[in-house]
């Protein structure tokens, strides 16, 4: 139960909850379209696995909260890079992306150390 006391399940539960809720609906579909269409099945697993390796890192290894922090991160990437260069948003139209991406950036490199 000592890990239950770490700060960052602050952090931690959104980031989780966001991507089990957004991943699971992905399972199995093809969410982009283009010249990058193959890479539209990989979104739901990249989110739903990452979010479920981050909740249980802390119960198994540090290694696995980075591993799902990277999955995270992928699609973060992904996710800003259309917005930005394909689809013509502006910066202001990914705060929420950015966000995510930095969250999974500080479980990257601090994975589950105190």
């Amino acid at each position: 139960m000592e890990q239950l006391k770490n700060k960052d399940w602050l952090l931690r539960l959104p980031l989780v909850m966001t991507f089990i809720i957004h991943g699971l609906p992905k399972m199995g579909k093809n969410v982009l379209n283009g010249d990058i269409w193959y890479f539209g099945y990989l979104v739901g697993p990249f989110e739903l696995f990452g979010a479920i390796f981050i909740l249980l890192g802390p119960f198994l290894n540090s290694l696995i909260t980075k591993a799902g922090s990277l999955l995270i991160a992928i699609i973060m990437f992904g996710a800003i890079y259309l917005h930005l260069f394909e689809w013509g948003d502006k910066i202001a139209d990914v705060e929420w992306q950015i966000l995510l991406l930095c969250v999974s950036i500080y479980f990257i490199i601090k994975g589950d150390d105190e």
